[in-house]
């Protein structure tokens, strides 16, 4: 029976609480990954984890222990990797942290299955028995920052480009929004006033007070000047060993799958892909 350590990548990424926002943000940038493991500081005593979403989700927040997501599920590098798959498929986390005792050990993300099993499985399942028909899109015109707030509302990672004749032009991701992210210094002003606010005659004295702090700033240039294009597909009729192994070649998390007519019918994502196993 196959065990987690077997599958796990041992030399984990992580950060330390408290630690620096910015350092967290380069690190998910350079290393293209979604989301790390956060320690105790001085320790590997596993506090949470934190994902490019919840950076995005808050772009304010500069502490990472109001960021991050607490109630963490972890598993131990002894279970059986199928105890570890009913965990990702009941759930729907892409990654859960290893630990021994309370120490992180390891971590095993959907990446790790789909490279480490999937790949080699030969599996013969049809894409389309897993895909994703209902399929979340964006125009091409709409403004990066714009295009992620949609996102976040619709609880999606990717979505769709459609041009202004709905031809479908490109892909966008979480991850390529989050490598466009910069800390930048935004200035508000807050108005601090004794006795009633609610005459505009009032004589009483007021100050301002002038609140400047880092924020998370995605530009403003349309989300097409941005997307992946054109569109890595894959056919509906391919196999699931063959689409994870694409994905692999690829470095991608999401396909674009097409029928024999080559017309867009849905979207796998390499969560979905787990479901075969």
């Amino acid at each position: 029976m196959m065990k987690v350590e077997e599958i796990m990548t041992r030399n984990v990424i992580y950060a330390e609480v408290p630690g620096n926002r910015e350092q967290v943000l380069e690190t998910i940038q350079e290393k293209k990954i979604s989301g790390i493991p956060l320690v105790k500081k001085g320790t590997k005593n596993l506090i949470g984890i934190i994902t490019r979403e919840d950076m995005l989700r808050n772009p304010e927040e500069s502490q990472l222990a109001l960021m991050m997501s607490k109630n963490v599920v972890t598993i131990s590098p002894e279970s059986p990797f199928e105890d570890c798959l009913k965990l990702m498929k009941q759930s729907g986390y892409r990654r859960i942290p290893v630990v021994s005792g309370d120490q992180l050990v390891g971590i095993i993300t959907v990446g790790d299955i789909i490279h480490k099993v999937l790949a080699k499985s030969g599996n013969a399942t049809a894409v389309k028995e897993h895909m994703r028909r209902k399929v979340f899109s964006v125009w091409g015109r709409t403004p990066v920052f714009i295009a992620s707030r949609l996102m976040h509302i619709a609880n999606e990672y990717a979505a769709l480009v459609v041009d202004d004749l709905e031809n479908i032009v490109g892909i966008v991701s979480n991850t390529d929004l989050i490598s466009l992210g910069e800390m930048k210094l935004e200035e508000r002003k807050s108005v601090l006033k004794s006795g009633s606010e609610s005459q505009e005659w009032d004589w009483e004295p007021s100050s301002v007070l002038f609140i400047t702090q880092k924020k998370i700033s995605l530009p403003k240039i349309p989300i097409n000047k941005v997307m992946s294009s054109p569109c890595i597909t894959i056919s509906e009729s391919a196999s699931i060993a063959a689409c994870a192994q694409q994905m692999l070649r690829q470095n991608i998390d999401q396909i674009v799958v097409v029928n024999d007519r080559e017309q867009t019918v849905g979207m796998v994502f390499d969560i979905d892909l787990i479901k075969a196993l």
